[in-house]
């Protein structure tokens, strides 16, 4: 059967020979952690920041969900993008998991244990393909240091009691980074689960030689606590109005962790979100139930929440904040808030950052870079 032709280039010799010998990188999770400093990640998060402000910088993000054929769990796609002409890249993250409507903890892909999340990292000077990969250690990194950032800008300068609900990797990627900003001499822990909290106190208090503390009651986490970091997970709020104190700064990965009062009471409030674009569901609207996984981003509930809950005033935007354009704290008595939700920029810098320093210390596996390239127009 005779093959269908096509457009294509030219061949030209002097293209394939500077081709020939260059790489895609492939980095697995090792060896961003080995590479990938809280000091390094939080400068070029930093960098991002107010490059983003000075509309320098691209980012949007949109979900995909499609429910399993046959099956009661959906197929989720949230991919992320972005742009940084300084830096020379976009990178783009892409996660995939199936979740099982109304199974809590059951987000996987391909088996339970398992998960499917790479960055592609671009070259926005010649449009090469520059490196892939797993995309866990720089999750929780660029999520921790856009706390620290937070408490950089918002927290008083002598804060030493850092109150932390959760246990898991971003409770400690935001210990570390909050460290790194704020002289913290102690750490409060709670997590429901006792043994958690307990082996997460031990642990950290021997690798960042604080004194980190595990406690019982999650009031206690914010009693006399200067900065409180809710990194728990939660769907349900953990920060509660009634237990704020003069002078405090509350941050939250996630806003389903803070509840309305805490809005209420703030004097400032600072977020980090993209525009979301698009949410795709491959249901009829008037089919969608309500245990569709993430289907909070579908009802943007928490942007009417702030507008019903904040002031103009209060309401600020983190780029602005570092820029010097807005203050993230007028006085020490004032009750500071940031939350995260996460912004593509992150992605981009730390993943360029990343990059860096692997071609720099020679890791990574090597890709043939015209593996990835063809010769057929689009």
């Amino acid at each position: 059967m005779a093959q269908i032709s096509y457009v294509t280039y030219e061949r030209n010799d002097d293209a394939e020979a500077r081709i020939k010998d260059r790489t895609v990188l492939f980095i697995d999770n090792d060896v961003a952690q080995q590479v990938l400093t809280i000091e390094d990640c939080m400068n070029v998060v930093e960098d991002a920041y107010r490059e983003f402000g000075l509309g320098r910088a691209t980012a949007s993000r949109s979900l995909h969900q499609i429910p399993q054929h046959g099956g009661n769990g959906w197929f989720n796609f949230a991919p992320m993008f972005s742009g940084i002409a300084k830096f020379g890249v976009l990178a783009i993250r892409m996660f995939t998991s199936i979740s099982v409507s109304g199974a809590a903890g059951s987000s996987y892909s391909v088996t339970p244990g398992k998960y499917c999340e790479l960055i592609f990292l671009y070259s926005t000077e010649d449009g090469a393909l520059l490196s892939i990969m797993q995309g866990g250690h720089i999750q929780h990194m660029r999520v921790g240091v856009t706390g620290g950032l937070s408490a950089k800008y918002m927290s008083r300068s002598g804060s030493s009691v850092l109150g932390i609900f959760g246990s898991g990797g971003m409770a400690s990627t935001h210990a570390w980074a909050i460290a790194k900003v704020r002289p913290i001499k102690k750490i409060k822990i709670y997590s429901p689960n006792s043994n958690h909290r307990e082996s997460f106190a031990r642990r950290m208090s021997q690798d960042m030689s604080i004194e980190v503390v595990p406690v019982e009651n999650p009031k206690d986490v914010m009693a006399g606590s200067d900065i409180v970091a809710a990194c728990s997970s939660s769907a349900v709020p953990v920060v509660r109005g009634q237990w704020l104190e003069p002078g405090m700064h509350v941050l939250a990965v996630s806003a389903t962790e803070i509840e309305d009062d805490v809005l209420r009471r703030c004097d400032e409030y600072v977020y980090s979100r993209p525009p979301y674009t698009d949410h795709q569901v491959a249901v009829p609207a008037d089919q969608i139930p309500d245990s569709l996984p993430m289907k909070a981003y579908l009802r943007d509930s928490w942007i009417k929440r702030e507008k019903r809950l904040l002031s103009g005033e209060k309401l600020k935007f983190l780029s602005d904040v570092i820029l010097g354009k807005t203050a993230g704290r007028a006085g020490d008595e004032e009750i500071t808030c940031f939350v995260s939700h996460g912004i593509p920029i992150q992605f981009a810098a730390t993943a360029y950052r990343v990059h860096q320093l692997a071609r720099e210390n020679g890791l990574g596996r090597e890709l043939p870079l015209n593996w990835f390239l063809q010769n057929i127009r689009h």
